[in-house]
């Protein structure tokens, strides 16, 4: 019996063993131009403003609202996906110090670009240095963002 007893304890420890030892494949690496779900990355005036995983992202028809960050500092945009990609208008609050908009055939321009789940949105804003409100200013951005 102990023989027994022994025997089937050695097979149930090799089998955890063997399965312990197992792994399951690596994941695939992230397609280039992507970054990975709920993250966004943003630039102003060529200067990294923020890395946040604050994201959401949502759809109404044919429109997706982005938004990344928080109220205090953060970025809000509307992208269109009806025909082809095109930027209705973006939000910038307080991010690189920088604090301004774009609008669709109003003020600024911008563009977007789709690789993956992730958007990118490129573009000038009007808007203001946050250590000096009174004076406009033109501020470029760049907001990856991955959905």
């Amino acid at each position: 019996m102990e023989n027994r007893f022994a025997t089937v304890s050695f097979s149930a420890f090799m089998l955890v063993g063997i399965a312990g030892c197992s792994s399951s494949p690596p994941a695939a690496p992230p397609q280039p131009g992507t970054l990975p779900s709920g993250t966004a990355q943003t630039t102003i005036n060529d200067a990294n403003a923020a890395t946040t995983y604050a994201v959401r992202c949502t759809s109404a028809e044919t429109l997706v609202t982005i938004n990344t960050g928080d109220p205090a500092a953060g970025a809000t945009a509307v992208v269109d996906n009806e025909r082809n990609l095109d930027v209705k208008w973006v939000s910038i609050h307080n991010l690189g110090g920088f604090t301004g908009s774009y609008w669709k055939d109003l003020q600024g321009r911008a563009d977007v670009s789709m690789v993956g789940k992730t958007y990118t949105i490129t573009g000038v804003a009007e808007g203001f240095n946050t250590d000096n409100p009174g004076a406009t200013k033109l501020g470029t951005f760049a907001i990856k963002v991955s959905c």
